[in-house]
């Protein structure tokens, strides 16, 4: 299943792309291109190189189109070719300082109270989520947005990161207990301050 989705869809528009045809592309990479911008976000840490990493992945995905075995999902394939660049990209950028990606969206005045509060309540808690996110390895980072954005498989996320499926449950489980810990000592230290 593609996020509700039936996978002959995915099948439909991948035979396109192979073939060829626009409107393939234009399902896959509307499609993929936000989970794989969120993945190169994580590693990257700035948007720049993140926008950069998922338009040269979608170029390596689609000029190696004829050589995709339908062995497992596209997005799986696509996912792996986007941490790798990524990866190389910040090997490349080491100089560069990670930015944490504090823009909420909630920038623009809305009349509606209610509307501008709720806006406020998803924009303290993606702050929150970022920040507690930040204190956790990469490969943590990853594994986290892959199995909870991504609601892909520890099967699928053990062949995006060449790990064994073991490994994968045991990155899941510590970063999942990082996560809470450090959710825990931002959300104590707030309440404090509230208080």
């Amino acid at each position: 299943m593609l996020f509700g989705q039936p996978r002959k869809k995915e099948d439909y528009y991948l035979q396109k792309a192979i073939q060829g045809e626009r409107e393939g592309f234009e399902y896959l990479v509307a499609t993929y291109k936000n989970l794989a911008y969120t993945l190169a976000l994580k590693i990257c840490g700035n948007s720049e190189n993140a926008e950069e990493v998922v338009q040269d992945a979608f170029m390596k995905a689609f000029s190696g189109l004829s050589h995709f075995r339908n062995a497992s999902k596209f997005s799986t394939w696509l996912y792996k070719i986007v941490y790798y660049t990524a990866l190389t990209k910040k090997s490349n950028q080491r100089n560069d300082t990670q930015e944490l990606n504090e823009d909420s969206g909630a920038t623009a005045y809305v009349l509606d109270e209610k509307k501008e509060f709720n806006n406020l309540v998803v924009a303290d808690r993606e702050k929150y989520i970022n920040l507690a996110l930040s204190q956790l390895g990469e490969e943590e980072r990853i594994v986290i947005t892959l199995h909870y954005l991504g609601e892909k498989s520890i099967a699928e996320i053990s062949e995006i990161l060449d790990l064994g499926k073991s490994a994968i449950k045991m990155k899941l489980l510590r970063a999942r207990k990082k996560l809470e810990k450090a959710l825990n000592d931002l959300l104590k230290d707030e309440l404090k301050e509230i208080l």
